[in-house]
């Protein structure tokens, strides 16, 4: 078995990983250069050269630490697997592929000939390259990244791992900019009408299950022939409606398993707003993916703190109100228990006081703003109530053992 502090024959595996998969099987390292062609390959209509394709995918996986799926607009989906130095970052890559998971037909030939503003001199070329790509489901893709990262660095791993770091590859900064926003919603007290229908995968989301859910969505999503006419306008568009119609119910959804209904609102509104923003088909399919999913993670997360229904309403009403001043009154009246008995029950259930409780998740909101936004010190401490920024630094020093400052330069050397 190789590993990956030992020197690679990609020659033998590139071949063996061909001759196994039936796939094209491309490797490209610092000193070499292996290509392993599909006999019944038809040639790329913007590649006259094969290897060209695979030196343009393999600059997407220059700066990868795992392996992904990668997908591009023209039907086309690859195993892109870096190969590892000692350290962990790479000194090369395979790709696997071409391969597609959407079964071949003139309806969806022509749909993306129009897409793409294709010539008509040009569009045999490209219905000929289409036909000639096998096919491969998603699912089966995942596991090849698998076993070729195993086979390779020596790494095991889960499809699950292989889905999730595609999703980040493909939308490296949503996550980010997801908390800032969804921050500034909480505290400008956004409400929204509720869903009243249900997604077909409603249990694995209220039950929070986010990784039997992601395996769920890749089964579901391996042929997208079943796109209902919900607009005139072209695929993307099809595939947005469908996709934002997921979203608002997987809302729904998680608000049934117990997360927070201002929370599934506002997130439901950011991913929305997220796909809408979205110009290519493969990106729109891992945003719906990934908002799912992250529902069903809230979801687990919520479940995993089990706490009394009353402790429970004084925590929502602490999550919504963070940015807003909040009295142990409040937090008696929206509970149903007398301000003493239910500091006895915050005490009981969580370990701390209910001001203890208040000020650490104003100081662990605090961390996310310092990590995530570019406001100042005295603005974030401002925001979340604190006096002035001397009890601010105080409170969070007192939490983290590390100033606001320091906390925010502690990645910085």
């Amino acid at each position: 078995m190789f590993t990956a502090t030992e020197d690679i024959d990609l020659s033998y595996l590139g071949k063996l990983l061909h001759e196994t998969l039936q796939l094209s099987v491309f490797c490209l390292t610092d000193y070499q250069e292996i290509l392993f062609l599909n006999g019944n390959s038809a040639t790329h209509p913007l590649f006259s050269n094969p290897a060209d394709l695979f030196r343009a995918v393999a600059k997407h996986g220059a700066d990868l630490t795992g392996p992904v799926l990668y997908e591009s607009n023209d039907l086309e989906q690859f195993a892109v697997v870096p190969v590892k130095r000692q350290e962990g970052l790479a000194r090369g890559v395979v790709i696997i592929g071409p391969s597609t998971h959407r079964m071949p037909n003139d309806k969806l030939f022509d749909e993306l000939l129009i897409d793409h503003r294709i010539p008509c001199p040009q569009r045999p070329n490209w219905r000929d390259y289409w036909n000639c790509i096998p096919y491969a489901d998603r699912i089966r893709i995942l596991h090849i990244c698998v076993s070729a990262n195993w086979m390779l660095n020596g790494e095991a791993l889960d499809i699950t791992d292989v889905l999730q770091s595609s999703i980040r590859y493909k939308l490296p900064n949503q996550h980010k900019d997801k908390e800032i926003e969804l921050a500034e919603r909480r505290e400008f007290s956004i409400f929204h009408e509720g869903i009243a229908e249900y997604h077909h995968m409603r249990e694995l989301i209220r039950r929070g299950e986010p990784e039997q859910l992601m395996k769920q969505l890749m089964i579901a999503t391996k042929d997208d022939s079943q796109v209902r006419d919900l607009s005139k306008q072209h695929r993307l568009r099809k595939v947005k409606n469908m996709s934002i119609c997921a979203v608002a119910l997987s809302s729904n959804d998680a608000m049934q398993g117990g997360l927070y209904e201002e929370i599934a609102m506002a997130l439901c509104d950011l991913h929305i707003q997220h796909i809408e923003e979205l110009s290519e088909l493969a990106l729109v399919e891992s945003a719906v993916i990934s908002a799912i999913v992250d529902f069903a993670d809230r979801v687990r997360q919520f479940r995993n703190s089990s706490v009394s229904k009353s402790v429970r309403a004084g925590m929502e009403y602490i999550f919504l109100h963070l940015f807003e001043e909040i009295t142990l009154e409040q937090l008696s009246e929206v509970s149903g228990l007398n301000p003493h008995y239910l500091s006895q029950c915050f005490k009981k259930e969580t370990g701390m006081s209910v001001m203890n409780y208040i000020q650490s998740e104003r100081i662990e909101e605090a961390k996310r703003q310092l990590d995530q936004s570019k406001d100042s010190i005295s603005q974030i401490g401002d925001r979340l109530t604190f006096y002035d920024q001397s009890h601010f630094v105080k409170a969070f020093k007192k939490h983290t053992g590390l100033t606001p400052r320091q906390y925010r330069n502690r990645n910085r050397a």
